[in-house]
């Protein structure tokens, strides 16, 4: 098996296929679903930041059942590189989503604060290991997945060794 890095992967060319399948409203399979979560990472001549916006202006276009699993992916991934303006920026471009709506529900029946921290931690774990998991079955190196989760070494091999078993 080859191994296919994301930054030796053409994010612009990804971008626009996916945009295109959204625009003529087909369905996006889980293959689409993971590039379309990995585009900020991949080569561009977009800047990291500027491509997590357009993809999340994407992923909120797409008619797919796992949109919010991807906006949600999305997040976890971008959140240990995005600076403050741009999450300020994510977060405009996420208003009214599903997810924002019910983070706002959770967070108006538990306390806005607690809630809303709780929530984000749990989902935000729960996105980097399927992000981990996914990576891995794609074949990508348990440093490489490690590092861009930021899960621990250790995690991402306890998890490699699950799906090798």
């Amino acid at each position: 098996m080859t191994n296919v890095y994301l930054k030796d992967m053409d994010g612009d060319a990804e971008y626009n296929r996916l945009k295109n399948k959204i625009n003529r409203e087909e369905p996006l399979n889980e293959a689409d679903l993971q590039k379309l979560i990995f585009l900020p990472l991949m080569k561009s001549k977009q800047p990291e930041t500027e491509m997590t916006i357009q993809v999340a202006e994407l992923a909120k276009a797409s008619k797919s059942p796992h949109t919010n699993f991807a906006i949600g992916a999305l997040v976890a991934i971008t959140d240990k590189f995005l600076p403050e303006e741009y999450k300020r920026k994510l977060l405009e471009v996420l208003r009214m989503t599903q997810i924002e709506q019910w983070l706002r529900e959770e967070g108006m029946k538990e306390g806005l604060k607690e809630g809303l921290k709780e929530g984000l931690k749990e989902g935000e774990m729960k996105a980097k290991l399927e992000t981990a998991r996914n990576a891995l079955l794609e074949g990508a190196e348990v440093e490489f997945v490690a590092k861009i989760t930021g899960l621990s070494l250790e995690t991402i091999q306890k998890l490699k060794a699950e799906i090798m078993s």
